[in-house]
């Protein structure tokens, strides 16, 4: 079992508001999970996001596996438009025999959103 935690930015001055659903799950390693981030875009313009993320420790990253992510392409987001946009993903089992991070507790997998 790992705890995953979700965090979230934006660019300084971003019309958008971005935030995980949830602050953090249990997970049993190895197994698929599904939570969602909310975006809602605050201008009176259509802007179009993309995402970048980082797992952190970093050493942990690499069992990091994302199926389905909405950082996997632009997001357009229409004038006052809100979505929940999903990340669907699971922590290899092959993180228990790395020696120098098997004990590891908690992830966290970050978001910044920019706009164009």
């Amino acid at each position: 079992v790992i705890n995953v935690r979700f965090d979230s930015s934006t660019e300084k001055n971003s019309p958008l508001y971005f935030k995980p659903l949830l602050k953090k799950i249990k997970t049993n390693i190895g197994e698929n999970n599904l939570i969602f981030f909310k975006a809602k875009n605050k201008s009176k313009s259509t802007v179009i996001g993309t995402a970048t993320f980082n797992v952190t420790p970093l050493n942990a990253a690499q069992y990091f596996n994302k199926i389905e992510c909405f950082c996997f392409e632009e997001q357009t987001f229409k004038p006052g438009e809100e979505v929940e946009m999903p990340v669907s993903f699971f922590i290899d089992a092959a993180i228990v025999e790395d020696k120098l991070i098997s004990s590891i507790e908690e992830l966290t997998l970050s978001y910044t959103m920019y706009t164009k």
